[in-house]
């Protein structure tokens, strides 16, 4: 679910952030791990939830010969994947949930290559992009990003003089060379943990820039809580994900998830609705609600992949510990919605626009489809926090509404065009309760080291217990470390 075009302003710390592959022993598991043995005798596993921490969990285990049973409440896998394609005409199709995946995100790309699947271009190489600010549209292509001077912002000279490329690198440079490996499952180091005190906001303050800066750093995703993200998880998220290019799967990112849950159709059974888990020095109980009864399922070890939104209505949170309770409790989500509006002609091309701009309200806008060559499109309209909340409550009429506004002040003409559309505000997603993870002040150090631990037999996995919050890539990768965590008990 991640904003991408928004933050191509970051890109520049990529040069810096080539040096951060340090090994180290409790870093996070690596694709190039190798555990296709088994260690101890087989066991038998409820996997929580068929989205993609638990069914690549389920996938490895399975492998190594370990008794797999995954309980999923919806009718569908996938999780926050969400494609939407009825129903657009013509083989249109929008991502409502996780839309981009980084070229360096191997452990997505690992399934990607084993399920045969094609990736696409997120972001177009052609035609101009729009920043919108204050009112004012920028444009700028991929190739020449537009003069700061063009800016509705009161920069310094010496800023000015710096650049895009300075001012999104050289507010962070000492913090960059102290990061060490941001894949550490005990991150951040001692030398700089207390630098999770401050905000993005903050830390610019005490650096001696502008507060401009900000402002132009996060078009398409300032918020006040984009503001409030403590430094750290700003950096650790710069130095993990951005620099490479963003891909989608051509014909819907869901087509991931629908080949894995092809791959465990004999070992997920849907309409599971967790009410309760328990577990003794022996066995884990889980207690369902299916088909209007009640059942019970016995296991050796659980793997929790919920959303932490959900796990905090859980009766089990009681037996969890303090630390846990409190990290599941407090973690801060964002709050992210999806419009997409259907329209008869993808009039913006006429102008050598391609449908994707960035907005300070906040909000990210792009055309879905923008590789395809029919005439009649899709446009989307991706909001965050502070205008996702405003729409909590509202019709899907008046989000229509609130949405094509946006898009027009961005692409004016679209009204003469509109068609339709569709909207998804993930925190009024029962199975979800959130679009995902984010670290804010204090919580790295705080919070974050008790999600990923154990509790008695049962595990952690999701994008909240990885070091990519928000990405597929989490998702996968924590559902692998559970797995292999599982794998080595003698």
């Amino acid at each position: 679910m991640k904003s991408n075009q928004s933050r191509r302003n970051f890109l520049r710390l990529s040069a810096l952030s080539a040096g951060f592959a340090i090994t180290h022993p409790l870093s996070a598991l690596s694709v190039h791990d190798t555990w296709n043995k088994k260690r101890g005798k087989p066991q038998k596993v409820l996997i929580l939830g068929a989205g993609m921490a638990g069914m690549s969990a389920a996938l490895e285990l399975i492998k190594l010969g370990h008794e797999v049973i995954i309980l999923e409440g919806q009718s569908r896998a996938g999780g926050r994947i969400r494609t939407l394609r009825e129903p657009f005409p013509e083989g249109l199709y929008a991502d409502m949930g996780a839309a981009r995946i980084p070229e360096d995100h191997e452990w997505t790309m690992k399934y990607i290559k084993e399920y045969d699947l094609q990736l696409q271009l997120f972001n177009p190489v052609e035609g101009d992009y729009i920043h919108l600010m204050k009112g004012k549209r920028i444009r700028y292509n991929s190739q020449s990003p537009a003069s700061l001077d063009n800016y509705p912002v009161n920069l310094t000279s010496e800023e000015l003089n710096m650049g895009w490329t300075g001012i999104s690198t050289a507010p962070f440079q000492e913090l960059v060379a102290k990061l060490g490996d941001p894949k550490a499952m005990d991150w951040p180091p001692q030398s700089i943990s207390g630098y999770d005190a401050y905000s993005l906001k903050e830390f610019l303050k005490q650096s001696g820039y502008s507060s401009e800066i900000a402002d132009l750093l996060m078009i398409g995703w300032e918020t006040k809580l984009g503001m409030d993200m403590s430094i750290l998880e700003v950096m650790r998220e710069l130095s993990l994900s951005f620099g490479a290019p963003r891909y989608k799967i051509v014909g819907g990112n869901d087509l991931l998830p629908t080949r894995m849950a092809g791959a465990l159709s004999d070992h997920i059974q849907y309409g599971s609705k967790v009410l309760s888990i328990e577990q003794s020095e022996n066995d884990v109980v889980v207690h369902v609600s299916k088909n209007e009864q009640n059942k019970k399922f016995t296991a050796d070890r659980v793997i929790c992949t919920f959303p932490l939104p959900v796990i905090k209505k859980m009766e089990f949170m009681k037996t969890l510990s303090r630390e846990k309770q409190r990290a599941i409790n407090e973690l801060t989500y964002w709050d992210l919605s999806r419009t997409v509006i259907q329209v008869s002609d993808r009039y913006w091309k006429k102008d050598n626009l391609n449908g994707f701009a960035a907005t300070d309200r906040p909000m990210e806008i792009w055309d879905p489809n923008y590789e395809l060559d029919s005439k009649r499109g899709l446009i989307a309209a991706y909001a965050k926090n502070d205008d996702s909340q405003l729409m909590d409550g509202w019709s899907d009429k008046e989000r229509l509404d609130f949405a094509s506004g946006q898009v027009n002040k961005a692409f004016p003409g679209l009204m003469d065009h509109f068609e339709g559309g569709f909207t998804k505000c993930w925190k009024e997603d029962p199975w979800a309760l959130g679009a995902h993870s984010i670290g804010t002040r204090n919580q790295m150090t705080d919070l974050l080291p008790h999600l990923i631990k154990q509790e008695g037999r049962i595990y952690f996995a999701g994008e909240h217990a990885s070091a990519y919050h928000g990405w597929i890539q989490g998702a996968i990768e924590s559902g692998n470390r559970a797995a292999k965590e599982i794998n080595s008990l003698e």
